[in-house]
């Protein structure tokens, strides 16, 4: 759905976009990357001394980002415009998404972790492969919800929400924008059969 709105909106509409881009290129990124470099480090390594430093961290700035997006939309649907507020909701929607991801990779350690138990002989290669295996799904939705934030700055400097949203979230009547139907005349001066 596209609305007639003006280009301060439009700039403010992108901002969760841009902030969601930043939190998945810089600190997802950088948590993937400290996970993978976790499992290759030699023992005795200066990666190994700081492998949790470089999961931490990275995680701990991304929750306080998808944090601060999540207050910022609940705050956004009292007091901004429909526009900035929607804009604020597909963001936060998306990082539901990238949570279910750290629930997955989560799960999928925590496995690895129960199965290492059980065979103290294989008990580092258990834990370490499953470390792996579950950073793909992490990898592959961080590159997907990027991709989707990028449309979505795309779309907000377009004036542009998507259908889906706006159909649960509707739009003020003044801001749709008026566009003659299939059987209205496509100028004032034109006859209708």
């Amino acid at each position: 759905m596209v609305v007639d709105i003006d280009e301060g909106l439009r700039r403010r509409a992108k901002t969760p976009h841009e902030l969601a881009m930043v939190n998945l290129l810089l600190f997802n990124l950088l948590l993937c990357a400290g996970l993978l470099a976790s499992t290759l480090a030699q023992k005795g390594s200066v990666i190994s001394h700081y492998r949790d430093i470089a999961i931490a961290v990275p995680l701990g700035l991304s929750l306080l980002l998808i944090g601060y997006s999540f207050l910022r939309a609940r705050r956004a649907g009292g007091g901004d415009p429909w526009f900035v507020a929607a804009h604020w909701r597909l963001a936060t929607r998306r990082y539901r998404i990238l949570l279910i991801a750290y629930l997955v990779g989560a799960a999928l350690i925590g496995l690895g972790w129960l199965l290492s138990l059980s065979n103290p002989r294989l008990q580092e290669f258990m834990f370490l492969a499953f470390i792996r295996v579950a950073v793909a799904p992490m990898l592959i939705t961080v590159m997907v919800i990027a991709v989707l934030e990028s449309g979505s700055i795309y779309q907000a400097m377009r004036g542009e929400v998507p259908d889906a949203l706006a159909q649960r979230f509707p739009p003020p009547a003044d801001l749709l924008r008026q566009q003659p139907s299939s059987g209205e005349p496509a100028s004032p001066g034109a006859e209708v059969p």
